[in-house]
């Protein structure tokens, strides 16, 4: 669970296992929902993250996003979002708040990962910041398709006024409001027309996510509605766009794989805990770039490991394929909700299983770690073959039926 230090200490999630220490931002490229916000997890400066803790960002940005959990699990707001803002709200994820991006002459991959139904741009703070702190560039999108447990836009309201800014552009002097959309809840949370047309949303969100690292990554002029104290100009020439894979959790782990048939920068999936059902059949015989289904123990139920298979036989004709099960754990293993409470809570809640938290999230982060490096020609990083292949104790090959499916 989250747990202070030895020495006075925030409560935090934990610390990224690789040899970086990591930078994070925040970026949001237009203030309506056409526009692409996410959370940027990046290699910085090596320190002592322990002793930088004044520069960690809190978990959930603001308590806005504890009620849109609450919401989304369909729960009184008022009374359990407080719960939750009680227990979430002043835990910190050991990050370097806007630091700059590590400059040494190298450039580092990238992964844009998607989040689950019900998540947003935090809700995997420990898995991206693990995988920064090996190396990668994680942009964190949070989904505007009404699947974010809440997220933000602004309303714009308009003066007359004509200004000339310092690139010498003229625009309108506007004013913004905050607008707070919560989790879009639908008739049947199972309808394959509605999540059909999210996930395709959801693709074009990831790959908008992209065009805008590649125009970050050129130096071009890109205007960050959640402040100008960081400038963005520093990341040119940073991200390696020619090694590019997408990644994701439950709805998000269908959303990376949808995302790599519909753009074909994206070199490779990881798909944690997929869930398939959104995804049309046609898609799969266009997936051919290497996939990795990275899974829990107690997810999966027939049709959707019917699915996974199904893919699975046609993209490997065209690729190289992976499913593994990492053993004593539930859907929630690859988020953060686990770290947040103690055993007995995260048991009966459903937000962990038997298996310790961090083994869990080690295991389930050198499977797509592994998986990245190999097919994405990064040499010289292990290979974590034991887990890949199945032979460490609480890893399998394939993916098993855990449950029935209640509609």
């Amino acid at each position: 669970m989250v747990f202070p230090s030895r020495q006075k200490c925030r409560k935090h999630l934990p610390v990224g296992t690789g040899q970086f220490t990591v930078g994070c931002v925040d970026v949001m490229s237009d203030h309506t929902v056409k526009g692409t916000f996410l959370r940027l997890y990046y290699p910085t400066k090596t320190t002592d993250i322990m002793k930088c803790q004044m520069q960690w960002p809190l978990w959930l940005p603001t308590k806005q996003y504890g009620k849109g959990y609450v919401y989304f699990r369909r729960k009184n707001t008022k009374i359990f979002g407080a719960l939750f803002n009680w227990i979430g709200g002043d835990v910190y994820v050991p990050v370097l708040w806007e630091a700059p991006i590590l400059s040494n002459g190298s450039q580092f991959p990238v992964i844009v990962f998607s989040h689950g139904l019900g998540g947003n741009r935090t809700t995997y703070s420990t898995l991206c910041c693990d995988l920064a702190s090996h190396g990668f560039v994680v942009a964190s999108v949070e989904h505007r398709d009404g699947s974010a447990s809440m997220t933000l836009c602004f309303r714009e309201t308009a003066n007359t006024s004509i200004i000339r800014n310092t690139h010498d552009r003229l625009h309108r002097d506007c004013s913004f409001t905050e607008e707070w959309l919560r989790y879009a809840r639908q008739e049947s949370e199972v309808d394959f027309n509605v999540r059909n047309k999210q996930i395709h949303t959801r693709s074009q969100e990831c790959i908008q996510a992209l065009n805008l690292l590649e125009a970050i990554n050129r130096g071009d002029d890109v205007h960050n509605l959640m402040g100008l104290s960081m400038n963005l100009s520093q990341f040119k020439g940073q991200l390696d766009m020619k090694r590019v894979a997408a990644a994701g959790h439950s709805f998000g782990g269908g959303s990376a794989i949808t995302s790599i048939a519909e753009d074909d920068r994206f070199r490779l999936a990881v798909a944690f805990d997929a869930w398939m059902m959104p995804i049309e059949k046609e898609v799969y015989a266009q997936v051919k770039k290497p996939v990795i289904f990275v899974n829990s123990e107690a997810f999966h139920w027939e049709q959707n490991v019917e699915d996974i298979t199904s893919l699975v036989e046609q993209t490997s004709r065209h690729a190289a394929t992976a499913v593994i099960t990492i053993k004593g754990t539930c859907h929630q293993t690859h988020s953060d909700f686990q770290f947040l409470v103690g055993k007995r809570v995260g048991l009966y809640a459903g937000l962990r299983s038997t298996l310790a938290p961090h083994l869990a999230m080690d295991l389930s982060n050198k499977a797509a770690l592994g998986f990245l490096w190999k097919h994405l020609d990064i040499p010289n990083k292990p290979g974590y073959e034991d887990i890949l292949q199945g032979r460490h104790k609480f890893v399998m090959t394939g993916v098993k039926v855990a449950r029935m499916l209640v509609t």
